[in-house]
């Protein structure tokens, strides 16, 4: 009988004998049973090709970039968007070549604007190769290199064809050339403009472009357009959010947009998201006072974040007061909070491990299936681990030392894609704990950091490959090849396997 994978695994991660060797060249001979030879199966069977490769991606290891480099020259289109995308995330910067070549030669127009937009988001790009895209014969893309052009200030250079591309008769081209135009000053594109944003048939893709066109370039006479986004009937939330992101980012007059629209709205999700727009402005003192009223989620929040300017202790209790409230959308906003602060002040964010172990320890230990709460829980793990201090690392131990339950494994799947090696140490307990998808997390965990003390786990799982989940099978293949340090002769060979 097939085992089913644990759920968190499933839900966080959409590696024997031959571990010493070097994998050989790829052939219908390898081995399956190896680690190599198992990922070099999966990748020859067309069922199993993508499924793996989505699974390899999940552990952020840049040793996959030649293998993912390969994939943006294959034969299937979805499977070089998919190599444009990973090759992009991996490595950044690094890939700017493999994501050139895209840009340039790539049969899919719409392959060579992702690859040019992420070119872009990285800022990899002089003046020259963005002109030089100008020339590709794809409107999408022309539009995308004139709009770049002009944040790198080349304005003279792309407002012609910007012009020519404002007159273009697909709606999402011209539109966003016409408010790059608005941008340099040209008010004739507002009428057009203002047809379509008020249009309630424009696609809300093309709205949420818009917003971040105006965002980007600081189109302040811009700002109504946004407005109306933001207020219409019928505005998806999330564009919502980013319209008045917009709008907070570019006026002058954005906190107080902000302080009105939460204490107006009965949308809680959307006016926690604008709390967390306001709390980071420089001037959201007075307009977070005059929210702390009452004994709202919203008022805690706000008076959170007001503690949260002076730390410790007053902060430490006002984030437990928050976590107590017991709501989803509370929890995500903590938890938010708390990786950003961790970040940046490190143990002087110290003050979230009491509110941290009670969000973890609050969640149905024996639930027919995971809930968003355990989901939450396994995201204030991992940010216990980030903190790393000894409050937050004894408190992890505890949770992991206890029976297993929906906690323990919340707990075990919140180290899973740790970047703190402290997890190492909490985890391998686990690997003797008579529960198998407990000792799975672990050796996963141990196996993301090359510790050699996942081998015998690792290997067990691939011997049994048949009563496994496949991408199980896929990370211990993956993993082992990481503690035999073998992960870049590996990844060269199989992208030797893309089609």
């Amino acid at each position: 009988m097939r085992r089913r994978p644990a759920a968190l695994v499933t839900f966080l991660l959409p590696a024997a004998a031959a571990l010493g060797q070097t994998p050989p060249a790829p052939s219908p001979q390898v081995d399956p049973r190896t680690p190599y030879g198992y990922l070099a199966k999966m990748l020859r069977d067309a069922k199993t090709a993508n499924p793996t490769l989505a699974a390899l991606r999940s552990t952020g290891d840049k040793d996959l970039a030649p293998l993912f480099a390969a994939m943006t020259r294959s034969g299937e289109k979805k499977r070089r968007m998919f190599g444009v995308l990973a090759v992009a995330d991996l490595v950044g910067k690094d890939a700017a070549d493999v994501l050139l070549e895209r840009v340039n030669a790539d049969p899919a127009m719409a392959i060579r604007a992702v690859a040019l937009s992420r070119l872009v988001d990285l800022e990899a790009l002089s003046a020259a190769q963005l002109a030089q895209a100008l020339r590709v014969p794809d409107e999408n893309v022309q539009c995308l290199a004139a709009r770049a052009l002009v944040g790198c200030g080349q304005a003279e250079i792309a407002q012609p064809h910007l012009v020519r591309l404002a007159g273009s008769k697909d709606v999402t081209t011209s539109s966003l050339a016409s408010m790059c135009l608005l941008g340099l000053g040209r008010r004739d594109r507002e009428p057009a403009l203002r047809k379509v944003v008020r249009d309630p048939n424009t696609d809300a893709k093309l709205l949420g472009l818009l917003l971040r066109q105006v965002e980007t370039q600081k189109i302040t006479s811009a700002i109504p357009l946004a407005l109306h986004v933001a207020a219409a009937p019928g505005t998806p939330t999330a564009l919502r959010v980013q319209a008045y992101r917009t709008v907070s980012n570019i006026s002058s007059l954005g906190a107080v947009t902000l302080r009105d629209t939460i204490a107006r709205s009965t949308n809680m999700a959307l006016r926690v998201r604008l709390l967390k727009m306001l709390a980071v402005r420089p001037d959201a003192g007075p307009h977070l006072k005059m929210l702390t009223a009452g004994a709202t989620p919203v008022a805690v929040l706000a008076r959170f974040e007001l503690a949260r300017r002076t730390g410790g202790a007053t902060a430490s209790s006002a984030v437990v007061t928050a976590v107590a409230l017991g709501h989803p959308v509370v929890i995500a906003y903590v938890l938010d909070r708390a990786a950003k602060d961790i970040e940046a002040h490190g143990p002087k964010a110290g003050y979230y491990v009491p509110a941290l172990l009670r969000i973890i320890r609050s969640v149905d230990p024996h639930p027919v299936r995971m809930r968003k709460e355990h989901y939450l829980a396994a995201g204030a793990a991992t940010r216990l681990l980030e903190l790393g201090t000894p409050a937050a690392l004894g408190g992890l131990k505890e949770l992991l030392a206890g029976k297993a339950t929906a906690v323990t494994q919340a707990t075990a799947a919140g180290l899973l894609r740790a970047t703190n090696v402290a997890a190492c140490d909490l985890v391998r307990p686990l690997l003797s704990r008579p529960y198998e998808e407990l000792a799975n997390d672990a050796a996963l965990a141990l196996g993301h950091f090359g510790d050699p003390g996942a081998t015998a786990r690792l290997t067990r799982i691939l011997a049994g490959q048949e009563t496994h989940p496949p991408t199980l099978v896929v990370l211990s293949s993956w993993y082992l090849l990481k503690i035999a340090k073998q992960t870049q002769p590996a990844a060269t060979h199989l992208a030797k396997l893309i089609q």
